[in-house]
């Protein structure tokens, strides 16, 4: 899995591509938990290339969004292709985030 980080002014760009499962999983974690401990309480999740995600990466989304809901931030997770979104909304874990179709309508929501 590839990720980028973009500094936005009112959030923290992540960009993933691939697939996230228990080999990648460590990386993301770090990227929240740094972004976290710069002050970064606002964070996008661009998901648009993501193909696949395994119930360890799940687990990592869960684990950074309630820290960061715990510190009164927000996480925003956009453009999820079908698989992705089918992963989360058997899981149930869509009650857990805010979804938006694009980047764009993140953006605004932030």
């Amino acid at each position: 899995m590839q990720i980028s980080v973009e500094d936005k002014q009112k959030a923290l760009l992540i960009r993933l591509t691939g697939h996230l499962g228990h080999g990648s999983m460590d990386e993301l974690t770090h990227v929240f938990d740094d972004g976290l401990g710069k002050g970064r309480l606002n964070f996008i999740v661009d998901m648009n290339n993501l193909q696949y995600i395994s119930s360890a990466g799940l687990r990592c989304f869960f684990e950074a969004v309630t820290k960061i809901n715990n510190l009164k931030g927000k996480m925003i997770l956009c453009g999820m292709q079908p698989e992705v979104r089918q992963v989360f909304d058997v899981s149930g874990f869509t009650s857990f985030f805010s979804i938006c179709g694009t980047l764009q309508n993140a953006l605004k929501q932030i």
